[in-house]
């Protein structure tokens, strides 16, 4: 239930702060006086659009705030969108800035637009001309019936519509997977060619580096051999030049004979020992080499083209012959994926498949429930319809399946909101055929008619409901049925309306009176509540164009707050607002 709601600089409005009732609270005034004002403060804590001109001249910004009363299991559904308050009040505010932005608040924390509409839309519903167009909007009617089906009805359309994005997000990724499916043939026959390429050469990591030191061997072979022949030569005895030998060992020889007069020598000695053996292993080592090293142009021909092979690999794979063998290990892995992939698309569509036969079953169920929940809202809306004055006028509940469907459905047929297509049609006028809503009714009528639907099928979970020109082309016993119907509601839900009629405020359990008041250059609104049954039938004469001292008019407040009496005696009418 909204019990406050405060206003700081909102168009005309300077500074005010409603108190609301439980049951019915009437908002009334002069035409020009301020009452949309009202409204409009209500719709920007539904996260409506800001407009700058809202802002009252000479302030830098405006503010709504109103003050909700809830159950405790209420915050319970909030998640973690707001701290639920131990005392049960729900905070909302929205401050206006004239730069154009606006900030949200809930429970003193900021919020997005998104959750202030969301917190605000849980506690109150707003019916205008905008919730007539809605009215006439074939979703919304739609989603009209499926609340007044009740929990079971909504429970099993939340099912469905899990049920149904599953399906869909199944055949989205499916999609993609055989696209990519389609894209990778070409791809495959590369990556298989690579591959082949690749294991046939066989590269080891290293080899190329290993090649290139044979081939600079070979190829210097000749130089190799002769060089390391000749060292062998010159430190051996098999030629001429072996005299060095030769002469070392005979300068061995002379040193021997004077050893032991001067350590000095001695030392020169055994160094010169240690030389002669030194190169008589070197001479040893180089012949041997020189018989190891092999003049084979064959080899340096296969070398060479084995070093041809790997540089034309590294050239098209990476560079190295280890990015060479990681190209071909992401060849693999890519292959394995490809495979892998035809899988999941067989498993995905049997998924699909099961999927959408359950949906398909579901989407059934729920148009049963829909068929019997049509028949019930028919005969309820139609019983509101005739208290409303329309005394021969019907409504009906078109449900048909979506294009395509049938009793045997398939996924095709299937939408997120099931597999039905409903819509509200009235015979207004006798004679006349069942026609849409949407094209048949007149505002005042269209007014009444979304009256008797919601009469039928009040919004679950809504503690609060607000209607704004509900009385819009109406008047006279009209507007009584109309505020008797308001006044029913009102035993359920917080009632708060906006009229003109006083066939409709004569219902009232707070009365709310908007005047306009200007002094100087300024204009001003303020809201103020009536007290005791002298202001209101004042309030009422006013309604009818006439003055508080003009009797006639007296006579008739008097009496249709007397004829709101049946409704305060079976106790849907507070006497509060008539102390």
């Amino acid at each position: 239930m909204l019990t406050e709601l405060s206003i700081e600089n909102l168009a005309v409005i300077g500074s005010t702060r409603l108190e609301f009732a439980p049951g019915m609270n009437v908002i009334t005034g002069e035409t020009g006086a301020g009452k949309t004002i009202l409204a409009h403060a209500l719709s920007l804590l539904l996260g409506g659009r800001v407009d700058n001109g809202l802002i009252r001249a000479g302030a830098a910004e405006a503010s709504v705030e109103a003050i909700f009363s809830m159950p405790a299991d209420f915050f319970s559904l909030l998640g973690d969108s707001v701290d639920a308050p131990e005392d049960g009040q729900l905070i909302v505010r929205r401050r206006l800035l004239r730069d154009g932005r606006s900030r949200g608040f809930a429970g003193g924390h900021a919020v997005s637009m998104t959750v202030l509409g969301r917190l605000t839309g849980s506690c109150l519903r707003f019916s205008g001309q905008h919730e007539q167009r809605r009215l006439m909007m074939v979703s919304n009617q739609l989603d009209i019936l499926d609340r007044f089906g009740g929990k079971e009805q909504i429970d099993l359309r939340e099912e469905y519509r899990l049920l149904y994005q599953r399906m869909a997000d199944l055949a989205s990724r499916l999609d993609k997977l055989v696209a990519a499916a389609e894209a990778s043939g070409q791809e495959t026959e590369l990556i298989r060619f690579q591959l082949g390429e690749i294991e046939a050469a066989g590269p080891v990591s290293g080899e190329d580096e290993s090649l290139g030191a044979s081939s600079r061997r070979l190829l210097g072979a000749r130089e190799l051999k002769e060089a390391s022949g000749h060292l062998a030569g010159i430190l051996g005895a098999a030629s001429e030049e072996a005299g060095v030998m030769e002469a070392l060992a005979a300068a061995v020889e002379r040193l021997e004979a004077a050893a032991g007069i001067d350590a000095g020598l001695d030392d020169l000695l055994a160094r010169l020992r240690t030389s002669v053996f030194e190169l008589e292993e070197t001479g040893r080592d180089a012949r041997l080499y020189a018989e190891t090293v092999d003049i084979d142009s064959g080899a340096l021909a296969a070398v060479e083209e084995r070093l041809g092979l790997l540089a034309e690999l590294k050239r098209k794979y990476g560079g190295t012959i280890e990015a060479v063998l990681a190209h071909a290990a992401a060849c693999g892995e890519r292959l394995s994926s490809i495979s892998s992939s035809q899988e999941d698309i067989s498993s995905m569509r049997q998924d699909l498949k099961e999927t959408g036969e359950e949906a398909c079953r579901l989407a059934l169920k729920l148009r049963q429930m829909r068929v019997d929940a049509a028949k019930r809202l028919e005969r309820e809306a139609t019983s509101h319809l005739r208290d409303l004055a329309f005394t021969r006028s019907k409504l009906k509940v078109e449900l048909a399946f979506l294009e395509g469907g049938g009793a045997r459905l398939a996924q095709s047929h299937l939408a997120p909101t099931g597999a039905d297509a409903v819509e509200f049609l009235a015979e207004i006028n006798p004679g006349m055929p069942a026609a849409p809503v949407r094209k048949t009714a007149s505002g005042g009528e269209l007014s009444r008619i979304m009256l008797a639907i919601k009469s039928a099928a009040p919004d679950a979970g809504a503690g609060t409901m607000v209607f704004d020109e509900i009385d819009a082309g109406i008047g006279g016993k009209t507007g009584l049925a109309v505020g008797r119907k308001l006044k029913k509601l009102a035993s359920d839900s917080q009632i708060i309306c906006i009229t003109h009629l006083p066939q409709i405020a004569c219902f009232a359990d707070a009365h709310f009176v908007v005047s306009k008041k200007t002094g100087g250059a300024s204009t001003v609104t303020e809201v103020s509540r009536l007290s005791g049954n002298d202001k209101v039938v004042g309030e009422l004469c006013r309604m009818m164009g006439s003055g508080p001292e003009d009797s006639k008019a007296r006579a008739h407040a008097a009496a249709l707050i007397k004829r709101s009496a049946p409704a305060r005696d079976d106790g849907l009418h507070s006497s509060a607002a008539f102390p």
